[in-house]
Formats: C-alpha cells, structure tokens, sequence
C-alpha cells in the first residue's frame, strides 16, 4: 500500500490540536517556575512539549482506529473512513509517537533528577494520563459511557497544564491549578456538544452520553454550565490575588470570558459547530492571556 501523503497524516494526528498543546506546556512552565530559566530546564521543556504532542498524536490515532465505523456516519471524510490511511498504517504510527513521547518523558525526569528538582510528578502524571487513555479507548472502554468519558477527556487538558509546570519542577503552584481547571471545564464542555453533533453514530453504536441520556436541549445547557464554570477557574486567580496577580489585572482574560459567555447564543440555537470552535478558541485566548501577563509582570510590578 502507497505511503500516506502528509495532508492526511496531519488531519488524522489534528495537527492544530498539538500546536496547542505544545503551547499548554509552554504555558504551564512558564507561569510555574519559581528558578532560574537554565539550559536543563529550556531542553526539558521543549522535550515536554515533544512528548505531549506525540503522545496526543497517538490518541487521536488510536481514538479513530476504534471509532472508525461511528466516523463512517459522523465524520466519513476523515483520514481513516476515508482510506487515505489503511488501519495498519495508523496503528504503526500510533507506536512511533507513543515511543517517542515515552523517550522524551524519560529524559526529562532524567533532566530534572540531574538538577535537584522534583521529578516524580513529571512521571506519575505521564503514566496516569497513558493510563486514562488506554482505559478510555481499549479497556474498560470508558467512551462507551459518553459522561466519564467528558471528565476523562477534560481532566487530561487539565493535566497538560500541570504537566508543564512539573517540567520545571513544580506541579502544584496555585495560578497553574486555576488554568488547569479552566481547561478542563472548557474541555468537559467541548466534549458535550461534541456528542451531541455526534448523536446518531453513538446511538447505532450504543454509546450512553449525555445527550442520549438526558436529550440534547439538556447537554447544551449543561455544557453551557461547565464553560461559566471555566470563567469562574479563570477569575479565582486574579481575585484571591494568587501569584502577585491583581484584580484589574483581569482584563487580560477579557476575550476569553467574552467568547465563554457568548457562547448562549450558538448553544440555544443549536449552532454546534460554532460552539465547538468557539471553546476551542476561548481556551487558546485564555492560555495567551496568562502567557502574555506572566511576560509582562515584573514590569508592572
């Protein structure tokens, strides 16, 4: 069989989406460090931001591989439905990148002990979210249940960002736990509309989300719910004054809170698209914001 060509390749790994997750861990590190930038921590990050990459790469992989027959009704131009990659082809990619992911991984908490920083987070949080991945997946199979497998998809955004901050060797600084929430509720929230856009492939396959569960008029307000939630992760720092943050300061999260509330609109009207990218785009804006203020803040202060 011909080699895939790489248009493909791209679309099945959702190339866009591991340029923002590289960006996460860029972020994480960078709002997190409480040393020194040195040349240790600059070559970890980047093998962080390699191996979160990878690593999402191969679940997306894997994600198509065991959804391909509910993609050939929801979504039959994608790479696989489509056979412009065979499933063999994908499963090989799906090793390259685990591979090159765990390397990575490994040479970080190798970085990290060599320097006296603390390592084990940086592992245990890459070995829970392989585990949450082959569970969601393989074994038990936790899409099946639509609803935890929202919290899983969430909670593992969530954990990108603490990732970040565990490559330089902090995992629990107040400010990166608060992104780290607006992440997840932004992310359970995606996943909702996600499987409404998605109903009639999980109804043929019995799959039990929440728009199977409790209607889809429902699951669009209870994502609604879970994006204010997100606003509220995304104001806690500037409001208990976390991390020399102060509350005018806020305004550098006013995009992102403007695109989250607005996101009534498409939600009400049934506009799923508009709100799956509209929450993809609040959460970018959100990572900006923090990014852009952590640059900007021994200049204010």
């Amino acid at each position: 069989m011909l080699a895939p060509d790489l248009k493909s390749i791209l679309s099945l790994i959702r190339f866009r989406n591991l340029v923002i997750g590289s960006a996460t861990v860029l972020t994480g590190s960078y709002v997190t460090i409480q040393v020194p930038w040195n040349n240790d921590l600059i070559l970890n990050v980047i093998l962080q931001m390699i191996s979160v990459s990878c690593f999402m790469a191969a679940g997306n992989i894997l994600n198509d591989i065991m959804d391909i027959e509910i993609d050939r009704i929801s979504h039959p131009l994608r790479s696989l439905p489509s056979k412009k990659v065979s499933i063999k082809q994908a499963w090989y990619l799906v090793i390259i990148f685990s591979i090159i992911s765990i390397l990575s991984a490994s040479y970080g908490v190798y970085i990290l002990n060599k320097i006296g920083l603390e390592w084990i987070p940086l592992a245990i949080i890459w070995i829970v979210s392989f585990t949450l991945m082959i569970s969601y997946e393989i074994g038990p199979k936790t899409k099946k249940y639509g609803y935890l497998g929202n919290l899983i998809i969430g909670g593992m955004l969530g954990l990108v960002i603490i990732y970040g901050g565990a490559s330089v060797g902090k995992y629990n600084y107040s400010v990166t736990l608060c992104i780290a929430l607006m992440a997840t509720f932004i992310g359970i929230s995606r996943e909702i509309i996600k499987d409404v856009h998605d109903l009639e492939g999980d109804l043929k396959w019995g799959r039990r989300t929440f728009p199977i569960l409790i209607g889809v008029h429902n699951s669009r307000k209870l994502a609604y719910i879970f994006a204010l939630l997100g606003v509220i992760s995304i104001m806690l720092p500037f409001i208990m004054n976390w991390g020399n943050l102060e509350y005018w300061m806020i305004m550098f999260q006013g995009p992102t809170m403007y695109v989250l509330l607005c996101l009534n609109g498409p939600m009400s009207t049934g506009n799923d698209k508009k709100a799956i990218k509209s929450l993809l785009i609040s959460m970018v804006l959100g990572l900006i914001g923090f990014f852009l203020l952590n640059i900007l803040l021994p200049y204010i202060n």
